[in-house]
């Protein structure tokens, strides 16, 4: 009996200074979202393992001008191209051996930024909301701006909700609220914004659309 407990102590205290291999994971869940032009500086952070721990990427890749340093896990750089960018990484534990691997997704946003405030609703017969629009460019650009907001039904037919043309300066955001009476059928928003810099020749494009439709049948 004190053979079998002596056994079972030892085999604690070294599953202790092994630092149990088995709970070695991420800690950081989701990455957040970069801008095009800007400094980005992202940790990747760990819970338990040892160390030193050597990172990788081993599927996907990362966004144009984004590096992975190597010993530390820390995603940097100044993105250069927008979009949705998917990618593995690897990370070994050099002195348990232990291996973890996780699949992360990086946005990195365009100059012109355009989010839902208040998603359009319906009440009877009248489709409102709100979005926001930010000019996140990097080089004092103000933007000669027009934003459009339409309701399209099932065959197609578009319904205004808003319009606005505006001068919009660089880091600045603008609230515009929305709202229209509408016939029946079904319809999905969509939002398009379009920014010019003429000293520069440059257009930037946004865009926002609804996933479901919102039917008004409150019209007799």
């Amino acid at each position: 009996m004190w053979r079998c407990l002596l056994l079972l102590l030892l085999a604690t205290s070294v599953a202790a200074q092994s630092g149990n291999p088995a709970h070695f994971d991420f800690a950081t869940k989701a990455l957040p979202t970069a801008t095009i032009g800007r400094t980005y500086n992202a940790a990747i952070k760990l819970q338990n393992g040892q160390g030193p721990f050597a990172w990788t990427v081993t599927k996907g890749k990362l966004p144009p001008g984004i590096v992975l340093q190597g010993n530390t896990g820390v995603l940097s750089g100044m993105p250069t191209l927008s979009g949705v960018y998917k990618f593995m990484l690897s990370v070994r534990d050099e002195a348990s051996r232990t291996i973890i691997q996780r699949e992360f997704t990086l946005e990195v946003n365009g100059p012109l930024l355009l989010v839902w405030v208040d998603p359009p609703k319906l009440t009877e017969n009248t489709i409102s909301g709100s979005i926001k629009v930010t000019n996140s460019s990097t080089r004092g650009d103000t933007f000669d701006l027009t934003v459009i907001i339409v309701a399209v039904n099932e065959v197609g037919k578009a319904f205004a909700l808003g319009y606005q043309h505006f001068d919009l300066a660089q880091d600045v955001e603008q609230m515009i609220p929305f709202s229209s009476t509408v016939p029946n059928g079904r319809y999905i928003v969509h939002v398009d914004a379009v920014a010019e810099v003429a000293a520069t020749q440059s257009i930037y494009r946004s865009r926002l659309q609804t996933q479901s439709p919102l039917v008004v049948s409150a019209n007799r």
